[in-house]
């Protein structure tokens, strides 16, 4: 833009003054252009929460509109320090008695032979071997020539591993290679194998559990007997199919009883949480309606009817209900829901299945058809992918327009200020004029008095 080092000080006009107000004139429509973008980025952002809060409602009515997802059971233990467990859709309502006799156990072996020190004796010769085998799986090391703790290393760092923590004990006699299986029952069950002498005499420190007269590998195993009745023998300390859909995690010996009942506790939960994303849809359009779109609120009153007249349509299904509002659902003053516990826990204990299909019928079902809704509300081309779109390109227009408006503001700035400049020169011109003209004539006048 075309300045001056001082503008006007040729003629004492405040240039940059009577510029920058009529500057001031030229951007009102810069003004209003930057208006309507903070409107419009404003309704970009409002209509991007609308569109989450439904999508947010939409996940939520995907756990109450499958048949499948009320096939919720929970495992309810007598006794947690016995026993845990969870149960899966697979699951049948029933009561059993549970005997842990005994839970499973990982094989630990120590050696008998003893060494004095675990950092200088070196044990055996060259070449020698040591052969872990851990349930099916082996590998081997060389132990000739090492010492003892360089041994326990060489086990614990083996990239053949299959199973085997070896550590080291100190007694009254000296230093002892201990091991552990890293897996329980007669699956981890630990033997050795030397390529010269036994240098360890490995001994298993487990103890006979069974009667038979002597430690066996089955001696590692868990032992639960069901029902009095059934005994069921595992390598493992977690159960999954002694009963069907159930899975049970031993923790020690003792007697209890099982129960598996359905989760309606879980439900509860799936419904509250269908009712509070409902109600958030609903409050968010509320205050937009009062904001962003209180010139234009067709459309969302447009989404809330439709909400509500899903949500209210009767459900043709077999069972004990027709609709959502005699299960404990309510509809508030200002278009939230509300959910009555004690109602629908009662619902559902007197007639589940009943329950289950009035929300999830793949017919009619509320859940079912209140998330196809939600689809289409979501779906591209539908209300809001189609006024995101204009948004954006009302966005658009509006920041070409800027950006010409700024372009053309320059250019007025420029000329404006190149003519005011153009001015005071002119003006600083006749002004010097003007002050040789007078000096001239008070010349001649002191001139003229004088030969007077």
């Amino acid at each position: 833009m075309a300045t001056l080092s001082s503008p006007g000080i040729g003629s004492g006009i405040d240039i940059g003054g009577i510029v920058s107000k009529l500057m001031s004139l030229e951007q009102a429509p810069l003004s209003k252009v930057n208006v309507r973008l903070v409107e419009l980025n404003t309704q970009v952002s409002a209509f991007g929460a609308l569109k989450s809060s439904i999508s947010t409602f939409r996940d939520a009515l995907d756990k109450l509109a499958d048949l499948s997802k009320f096939k919720v059971y929970s495992a309810t233990s007598s006794d947690t320090t016995l026993l845990s467990a969870s149960a899966t859709s697979a699951a049948g309502k029933g009561i059993y008695n549970i005997e842990v006799q005994r839970i499973a156990e990982t094989h630990r072996m120590a050696a008998s032979t003893t060494y004095a020190d675990t950092g200088t004796t070196t044990i055996g010769t060259a070449g020698d071997t040591l052969t872990l085998t851990a349930g099916s799986k082996s590998f081997t090391i060389d132990i000739g020539g090492k010492t003892l703790a360089s041994i326990r290393d060489s086990i614990n760092q083996s990239a053949g591993n299959t199973g085997v923590t070896a550590s080291l004990l100190k007694d009254d006699a000296g230093y002892h290679l201990s091991l552990a299986a890293n897996t329980t029952g007669h699956d981890g069950a630990l033997s050795a194998t030397y390529s010269g002498s036994d240098v360890f005499a490995l001994q298993t420190l487990n103890s006979d559990r069974n009667g038979s007269g002597g430690f066996t590998t089955a001696d590692l195993d868990a032992v639960v007997k069901l029902e009095n009745s059934f005994t069921v023998t595992s390598s493992s300390n977690t159960l999954s199919d002694a009963v069907e859909g159930v899975s049970m995690t031993l923790l020690k010996a003792g007697t209890l009883t099982l129960k598996i009942d359905r989760d309606t506790a879980s439900v509860q939960n799936t419904v509250q949480g269908f009712a509070k994303s409902y109600s958030d849809v609903i409050a968010l359009m509320k205050k937009m309606r009062g904001d962003v779109q209180k010139k234009d609120p067709s459309a969302l009153n447009s989404i809330e009817s439709q909400m509500r007249a899903t949500l209210s349509r009767s459900a043709n299904v077999d069972g004990s209900f027709g609709n959502v509002f005699e299960v404990g659902i309510s509809t508030q003053k200002n278009g939230s829901l509300a959910v009555n516990a004690a109602t629908l826990t009662s619902a559902m204990n007197n007639d589940y299945e009943g329950f289950a299909k009035l929300f999830a019928d793949p017919t009619s079902g509320v859940a079912h058809n209140l998330r196809a809704l939600a689809d289409g509300f979501l779906d591209n081309g539908a209300f809001l992918d189609t006024r995101n779109q204009s948004l954006q390109r009302q966005i658009k227009s509006q920041r070409d327009q800027k950006t010409r408006l700024e372009l053309r503001l320059t250019a007025t700035q420029d000329r404006l200020t190149k003519q005011y400049n153009r001015l005071d020169s002119v003006i600083a011109s006749l002004n010097g004029s003007g002050s040789a003209l007078i000096a001239q004539l008070n010349a001649m006048t002191a001139s003229t008095q004088q030969r007077n």
